[in-house]
């Protein structure tokens, strides 16, 4: 059978089929490229028959119209404007009080009251240099008290214990330095012009090794870390890229190119319940790095679709491996551009899913309840939706977006609702995307890593201030302390010192 064409003759159906699915999948990553650079990146759905969605220049009318019924999973939200309102400044800050007089006389006046207006303020870092003075005593000459060869000894006091002996910097100065880049992501450059401010020249090679020399002595702190995440039985993982320069290039090339770095990855392990989490430095994406870490490990993880953790699971049996949903939910979000009717039903079965977790959250119910309301109200939902994809799957193109939405999920029916089984997991992975989070802010700021070691260094730093995060510790004080106690710290009792047993002196 053939179809007119008035440009080119005479065509095939299934060429004009092929085509027009070119079509439609060139559209979808146009507008998915015109989403990236210019739109929102939110993934918020609202239904069309919700009641919190206003109509654009639509005012209310006078009239009342028809009741729409409203499902019981969505929220009513009331839209209220607020009077803005300013926050108190916080109690623990010190008051410095300024008394302003009147210009006129005011002796033998009665004082009435007062008007106390706060207004914050800041005072500018600063450097300072602690001299450390070790006086040096000798015994008197005549001193009967001391036998004859103590009468001529010199005494000293002992040099206190540095984190790092014989530097220049002081405990203070490595954690500041620390957190800028790791935390507030800071690039050397930028804290060296910072220090150049106050007066002080620190040239970045010394910086880097100030960095370097950090890692090693907290080496036993970060390894003890990772010893306790993979003793859960319950694990995310996830990655993420960290570009890194390369001093030798491959065997292949003779010179490196001009503004070219190496591609590694971050691969992050956290631990859900207990809010711990390590990050491991690889200069591939391979399943090399979990293969090695979870090569004793029996318990259940958590990750996306990215087909080297079925690897794992594959070499591993006795782990147990299931999938994020939020990942399939993605996908038609994507879609609802390509096919706004099937896409908006999946999408609003999500809701109802992603109510029923808010809820357990917002209430924290146990483990038992959370796995009696998945099991009466969740799984049903998702059950009637994998029903519906199987119906719906071979009416749409494979390759359109929301036919790969629902390829996707059906390839993973079993992982994706392997999250119903048990109350204690989570139904996404998004805890440990928010933990990574703070690594892609990092390298828009710095660009990539020095060396192989550097980014290894960054793993380190990076768990440390994730841990700290979650524990809602401060890092600066947490790192601070634990350099000024980590010399004299017994290390059978090192995990006194991580950022969800620590305390400070």
């Amino acid at each position: 059978m053939y179809l007119y064409s008035t440009m080119k003759g005479y065509i095939k159906i299934e060429k004009y089929k092929e085509l027009e699915a070119k079509y439609e999948m060139l559209s979808f990553q146009l507008e998915q490229l015109k989403r990236l650079v210019y739109g929102a990146k939110s993934e918020r759905f609202i239904s069309e028959h919700s009641s919190e969605q206003l109509q654009l220049f639509s005012p209310p009318t006078e009239e009342s119209g028809p009741t729409i019924p409203v499902a019981a999973h969505e929220k009513r939200r009331t839209l209220t404007k607020k009077k803005p309102t300013r926050l108190p400044l916080p109690e623990h800050l010190e008051r410095r009080e300024v008394v302003i007089e009147p210009a006129q006389d005011t002796q033998g006046m009665h004082k009435i009251s007062e008007e106390r207006t706060e207004i914050l303020m800041y005072t500018p870092a600063e450097l300072y240099v602690k001299v450390l003075v070790r006086p040096y005593y000798k015994a008197k000459a005549n001193s009967t008290s001391l036998a004859e060869e103590e009468s001529t000894k010199i005494y000293i006091a002992s040099m206190p214990s540095r984190f790092i002996e014989k530097c220049v910097a002081d405990e203070t100065l490595l954690a500041a330095i620390i957190v800028d880049k790791y935390v507030d992501h800071l690039p050397l450059y930028r804290t060296i012009g910072r220090l150049n401010r106050l007066g002080v020249s620190i040239p970045k090679s010394t910086m880097c090794g100030w960095l370097a020399q950090s890692a090693d002595q907290l080496l036993p702190l970060y390894k003890k870390l990772v010893e306790l995440v993979l003793m859960v039985t319950y694990l995310m993982i996830d990655e993420t890229r960290i570009e890194v320069q390369v001093k030798k290039p491959p065997a292949r090339r003779k010179k490196p190119k001009k503004g070219k770095t190496h591609r590694g990855f971050y691969w992050g392990y956290l631990a859900v319940e207990q809010q711990l989490l390590f990050f491991d430095y690889s200069s591939s994406r391979t399943a090399t790095n979990p293969m090695a870490h979870l090569q004793q490990y029996t318990g259940t993880i958590q990750t996306d679709a990215y087909e080297v953790y079925d690897q794992v699971n594959k070499a591993y049996p006795d782990l147990t491996h299931y999938h994020c949903l939020n990942h399939g939910r993605r996908e038609f979000e994507k879609a609802l551009a390509n096919d706004q009717q099937l896409a908006s039903h999946a999408m609003q079965e999500f809701q109802i899913l992603y109510d029923i977790e808010r809820q357990a959250k917002e209430q924290d119910w146990s483990v038992e309840k959370r796995f009696q309301a998945r099991q009466e109200k969740a799984k049903p939902v998702l059950e009637a939706l994998y029903i519906w994809m199987e119906e719906q799957s071979p009416k749409t193109l494979p390759k359109s977006p929301i036919g790969k939405a629902m390829g996707y999920m059906l390839k993973r029916k079993k992982t994706m609702m392997h999250y119903l089984t048990d109350g204690r997991l989570n139904i996404d992975t998004n805890p440990i995307e928010n933990a990574i989070r703070p690594i892609a802010v990092g390298r828009k700021n710095y660009l990539f890593a020095g060396s192989h070691e550097a980014a290894q260094r960054g793993a380190m730093f990076y768990s440390f201030f994730a841990c700290c995060r979650m524990q809602e510790v401060d890092p600066l004080d947490w790192l601070t302390d634990v350099m000024q106690r980590l010399p004299n710290h017994p290390i059978n009792r090192i995990e006194e010192l991580l950022p969800h047993l620590w305390k400070s002196q």
